[in-house]
């Protein structure tokens, strides 16, 4: 049997914690949208601010672990665009929940 390389799996590893948070993000950013369009609670608003704020961390942290590596430039196109994207989402919903 074939001994498992660490940093192969630490990259998998990864890339899978990557993939988790991206939808839960989305999901936050959108109960935040939600909430803010319909005039929900400001306490929930100041809420998920502060868990938009966490997570783009979390996300940051995850997406700068993963672009040390540099494997897969396929896979690595995806995670740069999509981490894009929900880094100018959270921006523009902060932006809007502040207003």
């Amino acid at each position: 049997m074939r001994e498992l390389d660490v940093k192969h799996v630490a990259y998998h590893v990864l890339v899978g914690l990557y993939f988790i948070w991206l939808p839960v993000f989305a999901i936050l950013i959108a109960l935040t949208i939600n909430s803010t369009v319909y005039m929900g609670n400001m306490e929930l608003s100041k809420i998920l601010l502060l868990w938009i704020f966490l997570n783009l961390v979390i996300g940051t942290s995850l997406f700068a672990v993963i672009r040390l590596f540099g494997r897969n430039q396929k896979l690595g196109k995806v995670i740069v665009y999509s981490y894009y994207v929900m880094a100018a989402a959270s921006v523009t919903t902060v932006l809007i929940t502040i207003n």
